[in-house]
């Protein structure tokens, strides 16, 4: 079992055992927090990752990135930063599970963050997170806020992640989140900071399961975690249209990933409130899909589809979209994809008009 590494170097993961459920010696000589990044072809934007680990106020992390996939240009990024925070792991492409399983099998920190390899970090995420987790021992998770930023743009989508998922409202420090406010309202980032001993009781990130990070707050949850989130914007989320949640191919299998997340977190409660709160979520869920159905079918003249989609999201949510999205599917279709257009156009105008009243621009 590795239980210790000469940190910069290029480590086999292949040598690896089992997970190392706790760090040896001094445990004040261990990094306050240990990142755990699985990169897998994205050569593009990893350079950016970690620089943004590399520019943390308090120094004592640690970064282990997993060549997930053997890549000579994965592991020629990582190897051109001499520094011995940093770790690499190579091994052939076992899944975000397995490589994000990978690095934490050899972090040592007291806390783990997952980063995906084109996301980043603000300088003060370290320095922020490990002192309320310092201060505060009763908490296993620490979860943050995050600025959404387009990948085609380099311009913000969103200034705060919670808005982004959907969170109709936003978590306070003081309250420990619950698994139905969870399941219901998206809240937490998934670089939240674990403890690492809640890491491991919790299993981590298992391969058997689909949304890995949901499906690890949920056990933690389920077994009694105490959970915090902090206003603090403290990631920087890339939105990309060919990522698993946007691209129109694999849409369908994310949103099926979703719902077994939180059927399986509800599955087995005794707490009403959770059931409750899975109801409401799979029915916000059918209607935003149902309002996707059916501007798809009014831009390709489908009018039947489109009237039909447009009443299933009303049954299920009575909102002025569902009800503006039902009233268009009455109007020729022609005249529909024209006002469609006209609303893109004044939607893009608007955002600009706002970027240049605030100041903000590329990142």
């Amino acid at each position: 079992m590795i239980t210790q590494l000469e940190l910069g170097t290029e480590v086999d993961s292949a040598a690896m055992s089992n997970p190392v459920a706790s760090t040896e010696g001094d445990a004040v000589d261990a990094p306050a927090v240990s990142f755990l990044c699985s990169a897998y072809r994205t050569e593009a934007y990893l350079p950016g990752t970690i620089a943004s680990v590399l520019a943390q106020t308090r120094p004592d992390w640690q970064l282990v990135v997993v060549d997930n996939g053997m890549d000579d240009a994965i592991r020629d990024i990582v190897l051109a930063h001499d520094d011995p925070r940093i770790v690499l792991l190579r091994q052939e492409n076992d899944g975000v599970e397995g490589g994000v399983t990978a690095a934490a099998t050899v972090a040592t920190g007291r806390y783990f963050a997952v980063l995906n390899s084109d996301d980043q970090v603000t300088p003060d995420y370290v320095e922020r997170v490990a002192g309320v987790l310092d201060a505060h021992p009763e908490i296993d998770v620490l979860g943050c806020d995050a600025v959404v930023v387009d990948d085609a743009t380099g311009e913000p989508r969103s200034p705060s992640w919670f808005a982004f998922a959907g969170a109709p409202r936003h978590p306070r420090f003081e309250h420990s989140v619950t698994l139905a406010e969870f399941i219901e309202d998206a809240t937490l980032y998934y670089s939240s900071a674990v403890r690492r001993e809640a890491w491991f009781a919790a299993g981590g990130y298992r391969k058997d399961v689909g949304m890995c990070d949901a499906a690890l707050w949920i056990r933690l949850l389920r077994q009694g975690a105490d959970v915090r989130v902090i206003p603090d914007k403290l990631g920087r989320y890339l939105w990309r249209a060919d990522s698993l949640s946007r691209n129109p191919e694999s849409l369908g299998t994310y949103q099926a990933l979703q719902v077994r997340a939180w059927v399986d977190g509800a599955e087995g409660s005794s707490d009403p409130a959770v059931h409750e709160a899975l109801a409401r979520r799979l029915r916000r869920l059918r209607y935003h899909e149902a309002l996707g159905r059916a501007r798809t079918a009014m831009l390709t003249g489908d009018a039947a589809r489109a009237r039909a989609e447009a009443d299933d999201a009303l049954a299920q949510r009575v909102r002025p979209r569902s009800l503006a999205v039902a009233a268009a599917t009455r109007v020729p279709p022609s005249v529909m994809r024209q006002v469609w257009s006209l609303k893109q156009r004044a939607a893009a105008g608007l955002r600009h008009l706002a970027r240049s009243i605030t100041g903000t621009g590329r990142p």
